[in-house]
């Protein structure tokens, strides 16, 4: 299909895969309230309550966090009165939010074919044509395609890759195209500034093989397109630029202010390059891989009683992990036992029990798409649901014992690629604590399954901090401190940090916390001078995980934050890998107050390192035996050194560019572990170029991070929990 001006697509790290972001409104901004108030009436399509708001002097256009206007929220939901409302008022039609660019029109497009709506829209105003002249020829709508073109908004190049959309389909749109006229857009003078146009200069991909080469040529940018030569093109608005006879055009965009992507339409013909801002090398097998499918002699059974094991660490050494098995003949798999509903929460394991949690939907809603792509819609399931939690036998997988934590409706959706029970438990070996963020129900069970106590903490209703009606699900597990349970609730509204009694369930302290919705785990960081509870955000936290005083704040970091602290050698690592910045930090222990570096310093006396980009987006990084890896959700795997961030590698797991990673990645004896949403366990020799051992296909669905406990690995996939103990013959699995 046609492409908007603001084209919402970002390409992916090297820029090999398309990732289609249906951007959808804005978050409420603090504390704004009659702004706030003015934006959820408009959302909700209620008329009345917005002519109160402005009958009360609420400005019609009152910005959100990224400056999406009441009009913006209106026509994201289809609420045509409440949009002709706000127009009538004076509200800004060409209203654009400041983090991905996307327009009034362009918002109310993707919201679904909409043809009054948009067709109000550009007659009182709105100038993204484009956008409605690809909505139109994606669902053959003339009416908006005659509309659009009526603008004289449209430019030729533009037509021309319309009519190229529809050369070969005879009928009234070709027709329509064919005799449509454009010219150029009159502008105002425009010149790009020295600092602005160095961000666009760089390597962009539009697949392996097919690279751009972008350099600033005085006031001018030069493009060398793969197989042609430099063309110099000159800025006519910020983030396009066009060559001087017209055939070729240039649109840059991006996340945050940062440039991501490039559009290029060359005489009517659209290709699209991501920024390359990395060349990770392919994978190398080891030699003779088949001699590290034993397993160690296992030491003592070790548990593994939380979201990555002790102190989330990911490590299983010593606990005789298995390199090889296959899931096809049941070689090396001691059991294969199914969970109903839908859980992404890891498996925990203490002694003969493994623990997890699921949600079954009342309506058996099983909706789920894994790989690489933005789209943020939710699964409306608003059935009565059921939250468990199951003990399985570690030696046969038997269940043991199930309990149903709480049933009702969730008074939240999940993403796509979420559930309504993502929270994995965390045990002391007497009682297991379970979190459901979407019912709002911390409770306690001990090992025969016996309720303990139960506790409402609130709804967790965790969204993208850009989206007001679309939610990902809660994920921020609990973990054990102590005779304490602590809880990172970062939400839409009222986010906070909390410690209960883990025997009572009574609620010891509680701190409010100024973040928008995370999804990472915290950890504990030693110190000297204190433990330091580490809470991942925009703005990295630590407290005192006994009265919950805050004790250092480090930004900036991402805007989305899903990745759990890690911590060892003597640092804590703290990563994140959405826009504006995707940082690397190691910070040293016992610092207090704002530990922020200045501008352009790498280091300073509480940061030991740290990168600016490299931050890893789904997967928690995995230090191993001094060597800190990240992995991101495209399977691109950076080692660096612990001590000094020096980066040692840099590969791609996969030699499919579409594959996809969001489990954590695990370490024991010698190998990493790296399970693809796909299945695909890839088994890595550690050190600082890994060299593969195995690729293990699981046969289905892996969105939850492995255990390994006693000579088992639990490997939990979307309809079953593994149990994977005894190697296969020698060799058996490598590529």
């Amino acid at each position: 299909m046609l492409i908007s001006r603001r084209q919402r697509s970002v390409l992916l790290s090297c820029g090999l895969v398309l990732l289609v972001v249906l951007l959808v409104a804005g978050l409420a901004a603090g504390a704004d309230d009659q702004g706030e108030a003015l934006r959820e009436a408009a959302r909700a399509g209620d008329l009345a309550r917005v002519d109160a708001l402005l009958a009360a002097g609420t400005p019609v256009d009152a910005p959100a966090r990224y400056g999406q206007t009441p009009l913006y929220f209106a026509a994201e939901k289809g609420h045509l009165a409440v949009v002709k409302r706000l127009v009538e008022r004076g509200a800004n039609v060409n209203a654009e939010d400041g983090f991905f660019g996307a327009s009034v029109l362009e918002i109310a497009l993707q919201s679904g074919p909409n043809n009054e709506l948009a067709l109000y829209l550009l007659a009182h105003g709105a100038e993204d044509a484009f956008s409605a002249l690809g909505a139109a020829l994606e669902n053959d709508d003339l009416a908006l395609a005659r509309a659009a073109l009526a603008t004289g908004l449209i430019e030729p190049l533009d037509l021309a890759a319309a009519r190229r959309e529809v050369k070969d389909a005879a009928g009234p749109m070709s027709e329509l195209l064919a005799t449509a006229t454009a010219k150029p857009r009159q502008r105002p003078p425009y010149k790009a500034a020295p600092e602005q146009l160095s961000t666009y200069a760089g390597q962009y991909r539009q697949e392996i093989g097919k690279d751009a080469m972008v350099a600033v040529r005085g006031d001018a940018l030069g493009i060398t397109l793969p197989g042609q030569k430099e063309t110099v093109l000159t800025a006519v608005e910020e983030g396009r630029f066009d060559s001087a006879d017209g055939n070729l055009s240039i649109i840059f965009g991006g996340r945050g202010g940062i440039v991501e992507w490039a559009r290029v339409n060359q005489g009517g013909e659209l290709s699209f390059f991501g920024v390359v801002t990395s060349d990770p090398t392919p994978l190398r097998t080891a030699a003779a891989p088949g001699a590290e499918a034993k397993p160690e002699p296992a030491a003592a059974p070790r548990p593994w009683p939380q979201f990555r094991g002790l102190h989330a660490s990911g490590i299983g050494d010593g606990q005789g992990a298995p390199a090889a098995w296959n899931v096809t003949t049941g070689e090396g798999v001691r059991f294969k036992t199914p969970i109903p509903g839908i859980g992404l929460a890891s498996p925990i394991v203490w002694g003969d029990r493994i623990f997890v949690t699921t949600a079954v939907s009342g309506k058996g809603d099983t909706t789920f798409r894994t790989g690489l792509y933005g789209e943020t819609t939710s699964v409306d399931d608003h059935s009565e649901h059921s939250f468990r939690l199951y003990a399985l036998d570690a030696v046969s997988g038997r269940v043991v014992w199930e309990r149903e934590v709480h049933r009702g409706a969730p008074k939240v959706e999940r993403h796509l690629k979420s559930s309504l029970a993502n929270s994995t438990p965390a045990t002391d070996g007497e009682r297991i604590v379970v979190l459901f963020g979407a019912v709002g129900k911390l409770a306690a069970y001990d090992f025969e399954g016996k309720q303990l106590w139960q506790r409402d903490v609130g709804i967790l209703d965790s969204n993208d901090p850009q989206s007001g009606s679309a939610e990902w699900g809660h994920a921020s597990s609990p973990i054990l401190y102590g005779d304490l349970v602590l809880v990172q609730g970062d939400r839409r509204k009222d986010s906070f940090l909390a410690a209960y009694r883990l025997a009572t369930g009574e609620e010891v302290w509680r701190v409010a916390r100024e973040e928008p919705s995370t999804w990472g785990t915290p950890n504990i960081l030693p110190s000297p001078s204190g433990d330091e509870l580490i809470a991942n955000g925009p703005t990295i936290r630590a407290y005192d995980p006994r009265t919950g005083k805050p004790l250092w704040s480090l930004g900036p970091s991402s805007e989305v934050v899903v990745a759990t602290p890690v911590i060892g050698d003597g640092l804590a690592f703290v990563t994140a890998g959405y826009p504006p910045v995707r940082p690397v930090f190691a910070v040293r222990p016992g610092q207090r107050g704002d530990i922020s570096l200045p501008k352009g310093e790498r280091s300073s006396k509480a940061i030991a390192w740290s990168y600016a980009r490299g931050g890893t987006y789904i997967p928690s990084p995995i230090l191993y035996r001094g060597i800190l890896y990240t992995c991101n959700n495209n399977g691109i795997l950076t080692a660096y050194r612990a001590e000094t961030g020096e980066q040692l590698s840099m590969i791609r797991l996969s030699a499919n560019t579409t594959a996809s990673f969001s489990a954590s990645p695990i370490a024991a004896d010698g190998r990493l572990y790296f399970a693809s949403e796909t299945g695909d366990v890839y088994v890595l020799r550690a050190g600082p170029e890994p060299e593969l051992l195995a690729v293990q296909p699981m046969g289905e669905t892996v969105m939850s991070t492995p255990a390994i406990s006693g000579g088992l690995m639990v490997v939990r996939t979307l309809n079953h929990v593994f149990g994977l103990a005894q190697p296969v013959a020698e060799g058996r699995g490598a590529p």
